[in-house]
């Protein structure tokens, strides 16, 4: 199943484009990292292929069928989003929220207690997610979107936006570990993220924004590379690893 986008254009008021003219693919199988500066259309983007929102020109599809075409609870039952601050209004509990992701799905509990499990909040079920650290509120809006899927990777797109943005450094790895087993499993993992480093040691691809607009996509050794990146973000990087792992550190050029 490919999630793919052409041409799209997308404005929230009218003569300002957010987007123009994004065309990309997001293959099943694999984690599709979208980055590019603050404002370039990334969140947006992101919604759009949900299904959140609906371009103003340009197609969406999922697996080759116009996303437009789907109802609101087949598109439920195959994409599911992650936002970037998840809010939740009342006094929920941590198990009641993750049993939204079945709201307009048949009622799962096998995939609510493996989305439980799947985040350690098994044992938190009953807290009340306002009285939840950030951190904690994130892991409980990924378990909601896992509990929406059913548990069925293969078939689903999983989009997320700056997933890991409030976590500790363990909770990250972690997650980040859960969307690559979820791609190997066959789900079409899609994430907004910011750090460079973490998009090239934890994606497969990478689709590069400024200015909505797309700025370069590929392979993440090919796309997020120091002279790729450079112009885009107006800042120089150096490229360092060890132990197998990569890294992207900006820096100011060298004043003479």
């Amino acid at each position: 199943m490919t999630l793919a986008c052409r041409e799209i254009d997308y404005a929230y008021r009218r003569g300002e484009p957010v987007l123009r003219g994004v065309s990309a693919s997001f293959p099943a199988g694999s984690v599709t990292a979208i980055v590019g500066p603050n404002g370039a259309g990334k969140s947006t983007l992101l919604r759009l292929l949900a299904g959140v929102a609906a371009p103003e020109a340009g197609s969406i599809t999922l697996a080759g069928r116009a996303l437009a075409s789907l109802t609101p609870r087949r598109r439920a039952a195959r994409l599911a989003l992650v936002a970037q601050r998840p809010t939740v209004a009342g006094a929920f509990t941590v198990e009641d929220v993750v049993r939204l992701g079945r709201y307009a799905l048949p009622r799962d509990d096998g995939a609510v207690r493996a989305a439980l499990d799947a985040l350690d909040l098994t044992a938190m079920r009953h807290a009340a997610v306002p009285e939840l650290s950030v951190g904690q509120r994130q892991r409980v809006a990924i378990a909601r979107a896992l509990a929406q899927l059913g548990g069925k990777a293969e078939g689903a797109g999983l989009l997320l936006d700056e997933p890991t943005a409030a976590l500790d450094p363990l909770w990250a790895l972690a997650v980040f570990e859960l969307l690559r087993a979820q791609a190997r499993a066959g789900a079409c993992v899609v994430m907004v993220v910011h750090d460079l480093t973490a998009a090239l040691n934890h994606a497969d691809h990478a689709v590069i924004l400024q200015g909505g607009r797309v700025a370069g996509a590929g392979p993440v050794e090919e796309a997020l590379t120091p002279a790729a990146l450079a112009p885009i973000f107006g800042v120089g990087f150096a490229a360092v690893g060890s132990g197998g792992v990569r890294a992207l550190v900006p820096r100011r050029p060298a004043q003479a």
